[in-house]
C-alpha cells in the first residue's frame, strides 16, 4: 500500500507544474449572479436565434416555463459543465417532452449563429425532447445587458485573456417572464428542478430550496476547482488546481505515515533468549 501511495505522489509531483505556472491569483473582479424575487425578464428585448434571425425573448415564452442559462459558447470549461449538469437533471427529472423550453444564452456578444447552431446540435442529443425544447441564442451588448439587469447576472470580461469572469447558475422562470426560481452551482436536485418548473407552470415562486443565498457545499466547491475554475468568480485558475494537488499532497503524507505507524505496532517483538529455541 505505501508503495502505491509514493506512487501516486510521484504522479502529482510531475503533474504540478503544469498547474503551479499560475499561482498568482489575479484580483476578484465583481462577478456575480443574484436575481431578485420575481423580477421580470425583458421580454422585448430581440437576440438572434441560431440561424441569426431576429427573434423576440418573449415569442420563447407562454406555452411552457422557461429554464434559462446564461453563458458563452468559446468557455473554455465552465459554462459546459453547467450546461451539462441542467441537461442531466432535466433527463433524470421524468417530466415530458414539451413541459418546458430550456433556452442558453450567450454573455459574449461576439458569439454568432454558427456558435449557437453548434451548440444546439451537441446538447440537444442530451435533452429527451430533444432541439424542440432547445433554443441557444446570441444577441447584441444592448440586449444582453438588459436581460443581465433582469437575472441581477454581472460577469466582466478580462481584456487580456478575453474570458469572463462569471458564476454559474439558471433561473427558472414563467410563462409571462416572472422569475420564479434561481439555481447555482453546476449540479442539480432533479426533484428540486421538476418542482419549480411545476410551480412555474402554476404560476407561483418556489423558495424551498436553490434560492439566491444558497451557499455551495462542499462537493460542489471541490467541483469547480477540479474543473479549474475559481468558485466565486467562475474564471480559470491554475492556482486552483495547485492547492488542490497541494491539499491531496498532504493528505496522502498523513494517511501513509499513518499506516506506517501501524505497520510498525503489528510488527511482532524480537523474542527473549529465555524464549528462543
Amino acid at each position: 500500500m505505501i508503495r502505491v501511495l509514493l506512487a501516486i505522489l510521484c504522479f502529482l509531483l510531475v503533474q504540478a507544474p503544469a498547474g503551479a505556472q499560475a499561482l498568482r491569483l489575479p484580483p476578484q473582479p465583481a462577478a456575480g449572479f443574484a436575481p431578485a424575487p420575481g423580477a421580470h425578464l425583458p421580454l422585448d428585448a430581440v437576440l438572434r436565434d441560431e440561424d441569426g434571425a431576429a427573434l423576440r425573448l418573449g415569442a420563447l415564452f407562454g406555452a411552457a416555463p422557461v429554464v434559462l442559462v446564461p453563458g458563452y459558447y468559446t468557455c473554455p470549461n465552465l459554462c459546459s459543465t453547467l450546461f451539462e449538469g441542467v441537461l442531466q437533471a432535466l433527463a433524470l427529472s421524468g417530466m415530458a417532452p414539451g413541459s418546458y423550453r430550456l433556452v442558453g444564452f450567450s454573455i459574449d456578444p461576439r458569439d454568432g449563429a454558427a456558435a449557437a447552431a453548434g451548440k444546439r446540435r451537441a446538447y440537444a442529443a442530451l435533452l429527451p425532447g430533444g432541439a424542440h425544447d432547445l433554443r441557444m441564442l446570441t444577441g447584441d451588448p444592448a440586449a444582453l445587458a438588459r436581460i443581465e439587469a433582469a437575472l441581477g447576472y454581472r460577469a466582466p470580461r478580462d481584456p487580456q485573456s478575453g474570458e469572463y469572469a462569471h458564476a454559474a447558475g439558471f433561473v427558472v422562470a414563467d410563462g409571462a417572464g416572472r422569475i420564479t426560481r434561481y439555481f447555482p452551482g453546476v449540479r442539480f436536485d432533479p426533484a428540486a428542478l421538476r418542482t419549480a418548473i411545476d410551480a412555474a407552470r402554476d404560476g407561483r415562486g418556489d423558495d424551498s430550496r436553490g434560492g439566491a443565498g444558497q451557499e455551495k457545499s462542499l462537493g460542489e466547491r471541490l467541483l469547480l476547482l477540479c474543473t479549474h475554475y475559481d468558485p466565486a468568480v467562475g474564471r480559470h485558475s491554475g492556482a486552483a488546481m495547485a492547492a488542490v494537488r497541494a491539499g491531496v499532497l498532504l493528505v496522502l503524507l498523513v494517511l501513509g505515515g499513518s499506516m506506517w505507524r501501524v505497520a510498525r505496532r503489528r510488527r511482532p517483538a524480537p523474542l527473549s533468549k529465555e524464549a528462543r529455541p
